[in-house]
C-alpha cells in the first residue's frame, strides 16, 4: 500500500513558486497546510484550534489523518525554519509565498470549505489576532474571482 506521501509525490506540481516544498495542486496536503497556516497565525498553537478541526471533521473533509495532518503541520515548520527570513521574532511569509500556497488549490468547492475550515480556526479560540485577519482577507483576495472567470 502507499502512503499519502508517496502518492502525491508523483502528481504534477502547477507553476506554484514558493521557497517551501510544493504539493500537487488540490491534495490533502496542500489544502492541510494552508489549514496549519491558520492554525499558527497567531505565533501559537492553541489546543482549542485542534479540538475545533476534531469537532468540524477537517481532517476527513481534507482527505488525511490526523497522524498525516500532524506531519504536514512538523514540515511546514521544518521547512519555515530552514527557508523564511525572521522578524519580530516570527517567521515572514512574503506576498509571493502566500500566493504559492494558496496557488495550490485551484478548486473552487475546496477553498470555500477552506475559508469556513480557516474561520473556525482563528475563530475557536475567542480572539482574533492581525496576523489571523490578514491571513484571511489574503485567501479572500487570492481566491476571488477574476476578470472573466466564472463564479
Amino acid at each position: 500500500m502507499m502512503s499519502l506521501q508517496a502518492r502525491e509525490s508523483f502528481q504534477p506540481v502547477i507553476g506554484h513558486h514558493h521557497p517551501l516544498r510544493s504539493y500537487a495542486a488540490n491534495s490533502p496536503r496542500a489544502k492541510a497546510r494552508l489549514i496549519v497556516l491558520a492554525l499558527l497565525a497567531d505565533g501559537r498553537l492553541d489546543e482549542r484550534e485542534m479540538g475545533a478541526l476534531d469537532r468540524r471533521g477537517v481532517f476527513g473533509d481534507l482527505g488525511i489523518t490526523r497522524e498525516d495532518f500532524v506531519q504536514v503541520l512538523y514540515d511546514f515548520c521544518g521547512d519555515v525554519a530552514g527557508q523564511l527570513p525572521v522578524g519580530s521574532g516570527a517567521y515572514k511569509l512574503t506576498p509571493k509565498t502566500l500566493a504559492g500556497l494558496f496557488g495550490e488549490v485551484v478548486d473552487r468547492e475546496a477553498r470555500e470549505r477552506l475559508l469556513q475550515h480557516m474561520v473556525a480556526v482563528i475563530s475557536s479560540d475567542g480572539h482574533l489576532s492581525d496576523a489571523e485577519e490578514s491571513l484571511f482577507r489574503s485567501a479572500i483576495d487570492h481566491w476571488k474571482p477574476q476578470a472573466g472567470e466564472m463564479i
